[in-house]
């Protein structure tokens, strides 16, 4: 089932065309993966489906749903959720209190005097935490987490709404090389099982190769590959882009991380 389809979408600043007449589709339970080297036009495609930019021409639906322009609020309610290469949490609140504000907003509670926010949504938010490995944090000072934690908090926290679809900003930025892998597949089986659909940024090839059903390719704008791993792997035009070669990429851990820009 299509779950995002986004047609003929086009963008530009001033007389530099970000993104120009990029199409493409994510099926729920997909997990696809967004790359291309810096201004290809990523952090765009991205800021159009989540409302904080608003498309020169083309339409974006969720679900069949026209969402062409809605505000960020609107399509968060509609269930799109994001995370971004920098961990956005409540450092100042526990890890538990961190699910129960996302909760008590998506289920629009009117606070009183009489219960204290903490004790809202208390048996759902350890639940969350559970599914993403943090069931033992939940009372600690969420500031004090490790950086790999805190990414699966915001994962956490981006669950809480229940989204259909996830968009998520570099979600291995900043984690070590060790903690990278488990993130992933935490990732990838939690949107399998709740059929959510995954379209995701990422600079580290291991991580785009190892997990990506399908990658989408951009370069200054346009779209230049959609396709399974293994073609996109092979194809010449995308080893240009990022090389300046037509050989193909190694298999995994043969040469993947030579596509990142940043290597």
């Amino acid at each position: 089932m299509t779950l995002l389809a986004i047609r003929h979408l086009g963008k530009s600043f001033g007389g530099v065309r970000a993104v120009r007449d990029v199409s493409f589709t994510v099926e729920a339970g997909e997990t696809v993966a967004l790359i291309g080297p810096n201004g290809a036009g990523k952090t765009t495609c991205f800021n159009l489906v989540g409302g904080q930019l608003s498309p020169d021409a083309g339409e974006i639906h969720l679900d069949g749903q026209a969402i062409t322009g809605l505000s960020p609020q609107r399509i968060w309610r509609l269930g799109i959720a994001r995370t971004f290469q920098m961990a956005t949490i409540f450092g100042s609140l526990t890890v538990r209190e961190n699910l129960q504000a996302v909760l008590i907003s998506k289920h629009r509670r009117f606070l009183g005097v009489l219960r204290p926010a903490r004790r809202h949504f208390t048996g759902e938010a350890d639940a969350l935490l559970a599914r993403v490995g943090l069931a033992d944090q939940a009372d600690r000072p969420a500031h004090l987490l490790a950086y790999g934690d805190l990414k699966r908090v915001e994962l956490a926290m981006a669950l809480a709404t229940e989204p259909r679809l996830l968009l998520m900003d570099e979600p291995t930025a900043g984690v070590s090389r060790g903690e990278r892998e488990a993130l992933m597949k935490l990732i990838i089986e939690t949107a399998r099982d709740g059929e959510t659909g995954v379209l995701f940024t990422e600079h580290d090839m291991d991580a785009v190769f190892n997990h990506a059903g399908r990658i989408i390719v951009l370069h200054r704008g346009d779209l230049l590959a959609d396709a399974d791993p293994a073609t996109v792997r092979a194809d010449a035009r995308v080893r240009e882009v990022y090389l300046g070669s037509s050989q193909p990429v190694g298999k995994t851990g043969e040469g993947t991380d030579a596509l990142d820009p940043r290597a």
